[in-house]
């Protein structure tokens, strides 16, 4: 099973992102459907690492707007989603490969992260790169994580 870990402020939405969620910045439609796409093209599942996942409403709000998630990560005790990431994935050994989409970087430098940012969410060029990565057998891109 292939498992896409997706982030939601940063990726699906971005500065400037008019659509609404109980008062809050919402899922902008055409980030949503780059993430979509990345699904339908390598037929893996989302498991949400948002804060979305502790609102209520919130992963429902995703599945409804981006794609229907297969799960959510736990939370660790230290907050770093690289350890929910692992947390997951230690419960899970039927995942071949995995993928994740964050705008942020507190996960482990083995751990394929595709990085967005607050300014643009998800591009183009960043969904090609998860789409070709999840369909490959390749190691994962190195990436720069700078201090944690």
């Amino acid at each position: 099973m292939k498992v896409l870990f997706l982030d939601i402020d940063g990726v699906v939405n971005r500065v400037g992102t008019r659509q609404r969620y109980r008062g809050f910045m919402g899922i902008d439609p055409v980030l949503a459907f780059k993430v979509a796409k990345i699904v339908l093209d390598t037929d893996a599942a989302i498991v949400l690492t948002s804060t979305w996942r502790h609102f209520q409403g919130g992963r429902e709000e995703v599945d409804r707007h981006v794609y229907e998630t297969l799960d959510v990560t736990p939370t660790a005790d230290t907050g770093f989603r690289g350890e929910e990431v692992k947390m997951w994935l230690d419960q899970h050994p039927d995942v071949t490969r995995f993928a994740i989409l964050d705008d942020d970087t507190d996960f482990y430098d083995d751990q394929p992260l595709f990085k967005t940012n607050w300014q643009t969410g998800i591009t183009d060029e960043v969904a090609q790169q998860v789409t070709e990565y999840l369909n490959s057998k390749e190691k994962p891109p190195v990436e720069d994580k700078g201090e944690r």
